[in-house]
C-alpha cells in the first residue's frame, strides 16, 4: 500500500512539473491582430507579413456597427517594432459608406502581444471623424 501511494505522489508530482505554459510566445510581429473602437462600432483585423525585409499590412477586414465587409488598406513606415501609419477603409456595397480607421505612430511591443497607437480616427457615423488616443491593438 505504501508503494501505491509513493507512485501516486510521484505522478502527481510529475504530471504539475510537465503543465503547459498558458502564455503564447511571440517571435516576431507577424501575425493578426484585432482592434475595436469603445463605442464598438468600427472593429477592423489586419495580418502583418515580412516577405524579405519588406513588411506589408494585408488581409484587411471592418465591421461597421457589427456588419463585416470588405476593406482596402494603405500603410506607410511598416518596419517594427515602429509603424508609421495603418488606414483601413471600407470598400464593400453592404457598408454603403466608405468608413475607415487610422492609426499613427504605432509602437509593437518587446513580447509581440500588442501594438500601442497615441492617437487615431475613425468614421462613425457617415461623414463624423472621431478622435481616439492611447489605443491598443491586440494580438488574435
Amino acid at each position: 500500500m505504501r508503494t501505491i501511494s509513493t507512485l501516486c505522489l510521484a505522478l502527481i508530482v510529475l504530471l504539475n512539473a510537465c503543465k503547459k505554459d498558458d502564455e503564447a510566445k511571440f517571435a516576431s510581429a507577424e501575425g493578426n491582430w484585432t482592434y475595436t473602437t469603445s463605442d464598438g462600432k468600427i472593429s477592423v483585423d489586419f495580418t502583418l507579413v515580412k516577405s524579405g525585409t519588406t513588411w506589408n499590412v494585408t488581409n484587411p477586414v471592418i465591421r461597421v456597427d457589427g456588419t463585416a465587409g470588405n476593406a482596402e488598406v494603405i500603410s506607410s513606415g511598416v518596419n517594427p517594432p515602429a509603424i508609421q501609419s495603418i488606414r483601413i477603409n471600407a470598400n464593400d456595397a453592404k457598408l454603403t459608406y466608405d468608413y475607415s480607421i487610422e492609426f499613427d505612430n504605432a509602437t509593437v511591443n518587446s513580447d509581440f502581444t500588442q501594438i500601442t497607437v497615441p492617437g487615431g480616427t475613425y468614421t462613425w457615423p457617415i461623414d463624423k471623424t472621431n478622435n481616439l488616443a492611447n489605443i491598443t491593438i491586440t494580438r488574435k
